[in-house]
């Protein structure tokens, strides 16, 4: 057992969820990006810089990571951004694999508002 989470750890330090919402007039956008090793970050707009917020428990960081690996999220296509947009990007060694955005408002599948609305919980403090 031990060997499994010891496994899920090294392979979860290449992992990444970026995500936000943002765009109109202004065009800024309120990102955040989440580590596999459970460290949530603001990413300040224009400028790029991070601030810790604050670190997940592993038992969070996983649950997170397990709904965005899962074989439904692959198979969800959703690249539909509007004037104000929310994203979900999935990261593997830097590299996105997997890109969800859509317009405020507008109606997406359970797992994708069911996600986006736990990782928003993650950023109260």
């Amino acid at each position: 057992m031990g060997c499994k989470i010891l496994a899920y750890k090294k392979y979860a330090e290449s992992l990444s969820v970026n995500f936000g919402s943002g765009g109109g007039f202004t065009g800024a956008v309120d990102e955040f990006i989440l580590n596999g090793n459970g460290a949530l970050k603001s990413i300040k707009p224009f400028v790029k810089d991070t601030m810790l917020l604050k670190t997940l428990s592993a038992k969070d960081t996983k649950t997170i990571f397990k709904m965005l690996e899962s074989k439904t999220m692959s198979n969800i296509k959703l690249e539909t951004p509007g004037n104000m947009t929310n994203f979900i990007y999935f990261n593997k060694a830097g590299q996105t694999i997997r890109k969800y955005q859509w317009a405020q408002g507008t109606q997406v599948p359970k797992e994708i508002s069911d996600l986006f609305t736990l990782l928003n919980k993650q950023t109260q403090l």
